[in-house]
């Protein structure tokens, strides 16, 4: 078994759960019906890789070719759905703490992905450029939170909403660095996730947010 290749699969099975429930829980916010939180779940969870692969030549892209990855936040959705409809409108009741769920597991996602999207790059045949393994990482982090904003007609969290791209511009540059060093994989993600998650969640609780105009 090769087991980096199958560590890589978890992590990225953990980035898309994690996605996917953020997903379904803006949709249902937006009190979208079955398929809108449906298709906001899988854009989410799936939107930014597509981009990326898109960008390294990987065609057709990894959802496309692989049923998992679809089936996982479908069905991650449904669940999310169905567990609204249970509830029969008490999920209202408690919609500020459902909005931190979400939040916890965007920052989950996000650090999970920023390791996907390196590690894409690198097995792509570009190890050498640092700037684009970074750039992937983001994309594969931010790529879909702007696709799933856009669905439900608000302007990207990524552009006004703490520190967002920020930990993950962190979190790709310190995979690319532990991984020129020759750190274990295992290490490696466990790391970044670690850092970027850690970061937005510092970000949340103490309101830290870039520089504003006046």
């Amino acid at each position: 078994m090769d087991w980096s290749l199958f560590l890589l699969t978890v992590v990225e099975m953990i980035g898309m759960v994690a996605f996917a429930l953020n997903g379904a829980l803006v949709g249902l916010k937006y009190h979208l019906d079955l398929f809108g939180v449906i298709l906001v779940s899988v854009t989410v969870s799936l939107g930014g890789g597509v981009v990326r692969d898109l960008i390294i030549g990987r065609i057709p892209p990894a959802m496309f070719q692989d049923y998992r990855y679809l089936l996982v936040a479908v069905v991650t959705a449904l669940l999310v759905f169905l567990a609204a409809v249970i509830s029969r409108g008490r999920y209202h009741d408690y919609e500020t703490k459902v909005e931190a769920l979400a939040n916890i597991f965007d920052a989950l996602g996000l650090g999970a992905f920023t390791v996907v999207g390196v590690q894409a790059g690198i097995n792509a045949g570009f190890s050498d450029n640092g700037f684009l393994l970074v750039f992937l990482g983001l994309l594969t982090g931010i790529g879909g939170g702007i696709l799933r904003d856009l669905f439900v007609m608000r302007m990207p969290v990524v552009l006004r909403k703490h520190v967002y791209a920020l930990p993950v511009i962190i979190g790709a540059a310190l995979y690319l660095l532990c991984y020129r060093l020759g750190a274990p994989q295992l290490v490696t993600s466990g790391a970044v996730i670690f850092t970027v998650f850690a970061l937005r969640m510092l970000a949340t609780y103490y309101h830290w947010n870039l520089p504003h105009a006046p």
